[in-house]
């Protein structure tokens, strides 16, 4: 059972955990769980995108996933980019993007540029079916055709104001 802090709309941990997936809790208005996301994009202007597993709902999105308790969401994102996809990603190469409040989780956002070679990427089956590049037009479509995690493309195009 994965344990998850708790957060305030600002941002900060509470002292309250929940397990993950415990559908008894309920959060207050002002709790969250948190939740990290990363876009990373190569030297073309690419960015790295994943197709969830069918498990998953085999929908495209980034690489993320929930924030442990007691480990922070920078932990998180570079724990998440190793497991899912096998890349070792350093703390100086992430730019940080604040977080958004969008639903029930709070979304810490990253961006990396980063030029990955998909044949070295060893994908974690039971989250991921594959993954490709594509460009801002390619990914915009997934958003447009409901084809792409709904909160991952409302991330992609904060991070997109940003960069």
């Amino acid at each position: 059972m994965e344990s998850l802090d708790v957060y305030d709309d600002n941002g900060h941990v509470t002292g309250k955990t929940v397990i993950r997936g415990d559908k008894s809790v309920t959060l207050n208005d002002n709790e969250h769980i948190a939740v990290a996301v990363i876009y990373i994009r190569n030297s073309k202007g690419q960015y790295l995108i994943q197709k969830t597993s069918p498990e998953k709902g085999g929908k495209y999105s980034s690489t993320g996933g929930h924030v442990n308790s007691g480990e922070t969401p920078l932990e998180t994102i570079k724990r998440e980019v190793f497991e899912e996809i096998g890349v070792n990603i350093d703390n100086d190469e992430i730019k940080e993007c604040g977080y958004l409040l969008y639903d029930k989780p709070i979304r810490y956002m990253f961006y990396l540029n980063k030029d990955v070679d998909i044949d070295s990427i060893n994908i974690q089956k039971s989250e991921v079916d594959f993954v490709r590049y594509m460009t801002e037009d390619e990914i915009q479509e997934l958003i447009k055709n409901d084809e792409m995690t709904k909160s991952h493309g409302i991330i992609f195009n904060e991070i997109l104001k940003m960069i």
